[in-house]
């Protein structure tokens, strides 16, 4: 029992201050991918086919490049906890107005597609808030496994997430999820607000623009060969994005399984997130985190592949079950590595232009969407996994800095 005691998580579970932020950040990407999941369908049950499905999420990038930059600057200004608690409070408020609009019965495509990326300009607010905030409540020993909760509090979430729209909407029409959306809103806001406050450097001290502040953070991150190498790794994932607007297509048309089958392939994908989250968790903290990088890209390339060619239900969803272990290997690295090698001054910096890599999924599924109909669904999968193999391989194999650490 003392032993189990002495586990990084079960400390972690004890702290009032990192339940809060994972029950923020669990019930924040439940809504997230319940709303990605629900204007999928929509937008199919609308007649529009799956080049809208990817630009209803993947044009959310745009906006999203520059509000996430000023958003590092915010929260080395201002702190993670006042940036989430306004981040959580307008996306409870555009929950609102997609509600409102959906119950209209005119809701049309152009606003599915200006809401979802209104929505993502608020997510990158908090993304990189998020992130920063593990560092305030976690001792620095055990920020593995602080960042492998929070990525299988946000796998358990994307389990929830699309099972809930999906039986909403089998249940009680397309515009159930909506209303869904409010109330899970209003639960992230409520345990955004329990977060206690963080002492931070006066502003009045700050002689700089913001500008001037996203510039000088850039820079830093160009002249560290390890963190510039890590964030090639992180915008790499564009082309692991591309399978995303296809789980639907496939739902629909390879398979023929209806929105409850299209929300299983999604459950199955946070399934085996969930499973690999945990087990880093409980797991000791490694002190090389470069082979968990290179682990997760195998993981990645075998999981893509086989996505892309299978015709059988159950395959498919082993192998989305396979892209979702990946996650939280690559991820809880990935995101230690930045938080530990960078100087905490520039950090929240540094995670918003983090939070841009994964900002930039959303573009690789309105690529992948738009791809895909030129060259077929597999073809576009097999090459942009060939071409995520050549990056991430190249820059791990090729830095023996990276590869100590």
């Amino acid at each position: 029992m003392s032993n189990i005691r002495q586990l990084p998580a079960v400390k972690l579970l004890s702290s009032q201050p990192f339940r809060a932020l994972l029950g923020s950040n669990f019930a924040n990407h439940a809504a997230v991918d319940l709303r990605i999941m629900a204007q999928s369908w929509l937008i199919l049950e609308l007649g529009a086919s799956q080049f809208w499905v990817g630009a209803a999420t993947g044009l959310r990038v745009v906006p999203a490049l520059i509000i996430g930059l000023f958003a590092g600057v915010m929260v080395d200004r201002l702190g993670g906890r006042i940036v989430l608690v306004w981040e959580r409070i307008l996306l409870l408020l555009l929950a609102v107005v997609t509600a409102v609009v959906v119950f209209s019965d005119v809701v049309s495509l152009w606003q599915v597609v200006v809401l979802s990326i209104m929505s993502s300009a608020v997510l990158a607010m908090g993304m990189p808030a998020m992130q920063t905030l593990v560092l305030n409540y976690v001792p620095k020993e055990s920020l593995q496994a602080g960042n492998s909760m929070n990525t299988l509090g946000a796998s358990l979430a994307r389990a929830v997430g699309p099972l809930m729209g999906g039986f909403l909407i089998a249940g009680f029409g397309l515009g159930s999820p909506f209303l869904a959306l409010i109330g899970v809103y209003l639960l992230s806001l409520y345990f955004s607000l329990r977060l206690p406050r963080t002492r931070l450097e006066p502003s009045s001290e700050r002689k700089t623009s913001a500008t001037q502040e996203i510039a000088a953070g850039l820079k830093y991150i160009r002249s560290n060969p390890v963190l510039l190498r890590l964030m090639i790794l992180a915008f790499s994932v564009i082309f692991n994005a591309a399978l995303v607007p296809i789980i639907p297509v496939y739902a629909r048309d390879r398979f023929d399984v209806g929105e409850t089958g299209f929300a299983t392939m999604l459950a199955a994908w946070a399934v085996g997130q969930g499973v690999a989250a945990l087990w880093i968790t409980l797991k000791r903290d490694s002190a090389r985190k470069s082979p968990a990088i290179l682990a997760s890209t195998f993981m990645f390339i075998i999981s893509t592949v086989t996505f892309a060619l299978s015709t059988n239900y159950l395959l498919t969803l082993a192998s989305l079950a396979l892209v979702g272990a990946g996650i939280p290997v690559w991820g809880s690295a990935v995101i230690t590595l930045l938080q530990t090698q960078s100087d905490p001054k520039m950090i929240g910096r540094v995670m918003s232009v983090f939070s841009l890599s994964l900002q930039s999924m959303m573009f690789g599924w309105f690529l992948g969407a738009w791809i895909g109909t030129i060259i077929g669904n597999a073809e576009m999968l097999l090459a942009g996994t060939a071409i995520y193999a050549v990056i991430n391989l190249g820059i791990i194999l090729t830095s023996p800095q990276l590869r100590r650490l």
